[in-house]
């Protein structure tokens, strides 16, 4: 029994074979990273082109901006502009879609807090695939639309428009914060739920009119 014992010979795997084995899970963790690179920069190349300027000139506000938002001196705007928010997000979701599809299985499993997929049904009641579902239709960008209302060389101060200003979206229940003036410069922030937005105004007091006065607000337009 010694004897067939020590007859026994344990064979080692060639070098050759555990080098070939090494250089096969070399060459597939390569071109699975190779695969995911080039899917990433195509998504920012998608982004970059998605993420463009879509901002159109126009002469009269939507009555759902008009009804909740004071315009002073309609008359003499100088220029007004809306960028879509819609239009925007289709864009950015159609160049995003493909990274969260790749996203998507680790963030099903993992997201156990619902910090990225939002809660459609009660929490214990859903499935992954609902969690798939919702995480792939969920918005990643600002939808609401934005308004830039530009007046120049007007009759009225500084201190005229911003208390204007102050007044009409305090009767509107805005709160107005942020309050900032550098030099010729003077500009506050205001919000209320969904809107927020800016005025800005520059003045050069060499001058005899309110040179430059911006107002830009976001706000859901249906």
């Amino acid at each position: 029994m010694r004897q067939e014992i020590d007859k026994i010979v344990i064979k080692e795997p060639p070098i050759e074979e555990l080098n070939k084995k090494r250089s096969c899970v070399k060459r597939t963790c390569v071109t699975g990273c190779g695969c995911f690179a080039v899917l990433f920069v195509i998504s920012l190349l998608l982004l970059r082109f998605a993420i463009g300027p879509r901002t159109k000139e126009i002469k009269d506000l939507p009555e759902e901006f008009t009804s909740v938002i004071p315009v002073y001196d309609e008359s003499n705007v100088e220029r007004i502009t809306q960028t879509s928010g819609k239009e925007r997000s289709k864009r950015v979701e159609l160049a995003a879609y493909l990274p969260k599809l790749i996203l998507s299985p680790f963030v099903v499993y993992l997201d156990k807090e619902f910090k990225y997929i939002p809660q459609t049904v009660t929490t214990r009641g859903m499935t992954n695939w609902e969690k798939f579902i919702a995480f792939m239709t969920n918005p990643i960008t600002d939808q609401r639309d934005a308004f830039e209302i530009e007046w120049l060389d007007l009759s009225a101060d500084q201190d005229f428009i911003l208390e204007y200003y102050e007044t009409e979206l305090g009767k509107n229940d805005f709160e107005i914060s942020t309050y900032s003036k550098n030099k010729n410069i003077i500009q506050f922030t205001f919000t209320k739920e969904n809107i927020d937005g800016v005025l800005y105004t520059m003045d050069d007091p060499s001058t005899t009119k309110n040179d430059y006065v911006s107002f830009k607000v976001n706000i859901p337009i249906e």
